[in-house]
């Protein structure tokens, strides 16, 4: 258990709280309050002051706070989308490439990458395995490429792809990709008493929003990451 943990922990049972109870007050899942508590998961200075606060912590600002600290990188540059041209391909030595790929439809798949608006931007081969891939239909799933640095501290940066999963089912703790605003993002969600849905991004700052589960249009469950030098 770290210091922070038995710091909530006991301020929690001296103010005769349970761990659901300040999950709620909070706005967080039971599951994070635990982990907390037992020292499996660091969360920001942010999010410590406020559950101190909320349990009557004076001066929940302190040194023994545990939160997490990453050392400063440089920002990439945003990556420049681009749309794939539409002329035909040019004729290749050894045959037509749709008729090669056919040939090898079972062995791999040409999966498309998208960015936030849903433009395909490149393709990626992946393999098949099993008719599936990563669990997934051949022909449904597909990358998202990180438009910014929603998720650096989560350590996915923008300009990796993410592969993803189509699906209508917010999973608890995953990386999911949302409809936002029109524009796709992808989002750690956490499932909350009351039919919520808590979203959460860490850039220089962590910064979160809580959702009626049937505003969060949940589009994929991303199960992959890959990044490109």
């Amino acid at each position: 258990m770290s210091r922070l943990g038995e710091t909530i922990r006991n301020a929690r049972i001296q103010a005769k709280m349970t761990e659901k109870a300040l999950a709620k007050k909070c706005g967080m899942a039971e599951g994070v309050i635990k982990d907390i508590e037992s020292g499996r998961r660091i969360v920001s200075d942010d999010q410590a002051q406020r559950i101190l606060k909320i349990l009557g912590v004076e001066n929940p600002v302190s040194a023994e706070l545990e939160v997490a600290q990453e050392p400063e990188a440089p920002l990439r540059p945003r990556p420049r989308p681009y749309k794939l041209p539409v002329s035909e391909p040019e004729p290749q030595p050894n045959g037509d490439n749709s008729a090669w790929l056919d040939a090898l439809g079972g062995v791999v798949k040409r999966v498309p990458v998208t960015d936030e608006n849903s433009v395909v931007i490149d393709h990626v081969l992946v393999p098949v395995v099993g008719g599936k891939i990563e669990g997934g239909a051949p022909d449904k799933v597909f990358y998202f490429r990180c438009p910014d640095d929603a998720l650096r501290g989560y350590r996915i940066h923008a300009g990796d792809l993410l592969l993803c999963v189509p699906t209508q089912k917010v999973e608890d703790g995953a990386v999911s990709l949302f409809l936002l605003d029109g524009k796709r993002a992808a989002r750690k969600a956490n499932k909350l008493d009351g039919g919520r849905i808590h979203l959460q991004s860490y850039d220089r700052e962590f910064a979160s929003q809580t959702l009626p589960a049937a505003e969060a249009r949940v589009l994929a469950k991303c199960v992959k990451l890959e990044r490109r030098l």
